[in-house]
């Protein structure tokens, strides 16, 4: 049965305009967040919006950690909601997720709920704790919170008539990931119409993947669905989350009526009755570049960082960095920085000039040679040896990161580091190498291969050339140049799809190889190579022993990721928090039961 409230009869026929208010809850942010929420709460009244709903832990943030463990933050989250409260009128209803408190556990930590609180005439009138607690990858709802125990119904009053509405919060949306359908259930116990919360975390295609979820609900259960999502970043330490945005809404027969902006906070108000619209489809690249620039702007805003520092190789990886900072932070706000040494060739240093040049910006020469010779002296003279070519080249990269530092300090800048995903997981870096270092990793969660596409795709977004084509297409091969690796031992066309399946797919070696012989690799993470051929050139046995070095290098190479920046995450799993990995890991499989 509904909860009734402020309402003396019926369901009314004619449904209320809606107010999607898409802010940017800011972690721990109280009084910013509030500031946000009073704003769209005004901006719905003058619109003659009857609903304002707002996304999941609008008023906290989402990825908060120990914050939900601290009783005071607790408390100031619930006298924030007070405020909400009094600044909405009769004639509307709020609906705001906050963090609620039910009291202590026996072990004496806090009893907290994911809610949704519905405001009217100043005053709350009554919540929804969420049911469906998130808890795969980054997820973890289930360690902060107490699941609700109750789908309920609300039964309001509002000028177009007294209406039933059901709130559920992000993960209880997501019936076929569960036994239960909460949804279902809401409209079981006469749900009229479907308000959805959320905290839906980016990555590639999940749009579509939001667009089908509701539109389903809506037309299989006859309901209107109006679902709004954040716009903002969080992070858990060794990742960054983004939330795109995107809110939607559909009618009883679900048809879509709105979608709100990507990667930026925002605002409408919608008519249930109102025309179907088109969604505008993004390109995976289009939708990749979106993000991380969104990420970039974001994160640098939120930290309070001013500038954007890049260090130029004169390779792909750093020329993408490079043209994606500058296009988020705008070139008066991003520090262009080249660290060279004997063992790098007069051929990437003519690029690193050349995407400096093309961006319109100053290269910082800051050379490392002398440096580089001094410590090597010093190490001679210290152990009786000259270093390893190995040991040089970890001198290189960290004396750049050295140098890297005291320029942060001279211009007030963030690091941001250059590594990609393949070589996070290979380890193909050094302890506080310049590519690992920094804010954060803003391509670390794309494969080699997603950057080669994604810089051929800036290139053709500018309409010239911003990275010289001839770093993605072949013509010079990726290189760190360093007194131990001339050109870089890997075929990424190869190993970058091998490393995507053992991280963001969390595939065994075996299973790899198994997907290898049934020719059921997904071509998107093994595109064809420079030269048009397929990864099934390669024999079973050449395949098997690029899989097996691979997992071995990245189950060796866990302690260095855990130690570099944190990741951008633009796939629902990668390298850092998001997959867990341990440092200490036998397991190879093959176990041979005992007889």
């Amino acid at each position: 049965m509904p909860v009734k409230l402020n309402c003396p009869g019926s369901a009314g026929e004619s449904m209320p305009r809606i107010a999607l208010c898409q802010t940017n809850p800011v972690t721990g942010d109280l009084e910013g967040n509030v500031r946000q929420i009073l704003r769209d709460i005004e901006r719905a009244r003058r619109s003659g919006a009857e609903i304002a709903l707002f996304p999941e832990a609008a008023i906290t943030g989402y990825c908060c950690g120990a914050l939900f463990e601290q009783e005071r933050f607790i408390r100031d989250n619930l006298a924030a909601l007070d405020d909400i409260a009094a600044a909405v009128p009769q004639d509307m209803l709020a609906v705001v997720g906050f963090v609620d408190c039910r009291g202590r556990e026996k072990s004496g930590a806090l009893r907290l709920t994911s809610s949704a609180a519905l405001l009217q005439g100043g005053r709350s009138i009554g919540a929804y704790d969420k049911m469906l607690l998130a808890n795969e990858a980054h997820h973890e709802d289930r360690k902060y919170f107490t699941p609700g125990d109750a789908a309920k119904v609300f039964e309001v009053m509002l000028p177009s008539g007294p209406i039933r509405v059901g709130t559920p919060i992000c993960e209880d949306a997501w019936a076929h990931q569960h036994e239960r359908d909460v949804i279902a259930e809401m409209v079981a116990g006469g749900a009229e119409l479907i308000l959805c919360l959320n905290q839906s975390y980016f990555h590639h295609g999940k749009q579509q993947l939001r667009r089908e979820l509701f539109g389903t609900h809506a037309a299989h259960k006859g309901v209107p669905v109006a679902a709004v999502n954040a716009s903002g970043v969080g992070d858990i330490v060794k990742n960054i989350m983004l939330y795109d945005g995107g809110s939607l809404a559909f009618n009883a027969q679900g048809e879509q009526l709105a979608e709100l902006a990507r990667f930026a906070p925002d605002f409408s108000v919608i008519s249930l009755d109102g025309p179907a619209v088109r969604p505008r489809e993004r390109g995976k690249e289009e939708e990749l570049h979106d993000a991380l620039l969104f990420a970039q702007r974001e994160v640098f805003r939120c930290l309070g960082i001013p500038n954007a520092q890049v260090h130029l190789s004169g390779g792909v990886d750093s020329a993408l960095v490079a043209a994606l900072v500058a296009e988020a932070m705008g070139p008066e706000h991003t520090v262009l920085i080249s660290n060279p040494t004997e063992d790098n060739g007069p051929e990437l240093r003519a690029m690193a000039q050349a995407i400096a040049d093309n961006l319109t910006l100053p290269l910082h020469w800051n050379d490392s040679q002398a440096a580089y010779e001094s410590i090597v002296r010093a190490h001679t003279a210290a152990f009786g040896a000259a270093p390893s070519p190995k040991g040089r080249g970890c001198i290189e990269a960290v004396l750049r990161t050295a140098q890297g530092v005291g320029a942060y300090h001279h211009f007030r800048s963030g690091i941001v580091a250059t590594g990609n995903h393949t070589e996070i997981v290979e380890g193909w870096a050094t302890f506080h190498d310049i590519g690992s270092i920094g804010v954060h990793a803003l391509i670390g969660d794309l494969t080699k291969t997603e950057v080669y596409a994604l810089a051929r795709y800036v290139n053709q977004r500018a309409g010239h050339e911003i990275i010289p084509a001839q770093l993605f297409d072949g013509r010079i091969r990726p290189a760190a140049e360093l007194a131990d690796a001339n050109e870089d031992p890997l075929d990424y066309f190869v190993r970058a799809g091998i490393c995507a399946e053992l991280v963001r797919c969390g595939r065994h070696p075996d299973d790899i190889i198994e997907r290898f012989r049934r020719k059921e690799l997904d071509p998107q993470l093994f595109p064809e190579d420079w030269s048009g051929r397929s990864v099934y050139r390669h024999t079973e046995e050449e395949f098997s022993a690029e899989v097996w070095e691979a997992f071995r290098n990245a189950k060796a190479s866990v302690f260095k990721s855990a130690q570099g920046a944190p990741v951008v995450l633009v796939s629902p799993r990668s390298r850092g928090f998001s997959s867990r990995e341990t440092v200490i890991n036998h397991y190879s499989g093959g176990y041979r039961r005992r007889s």
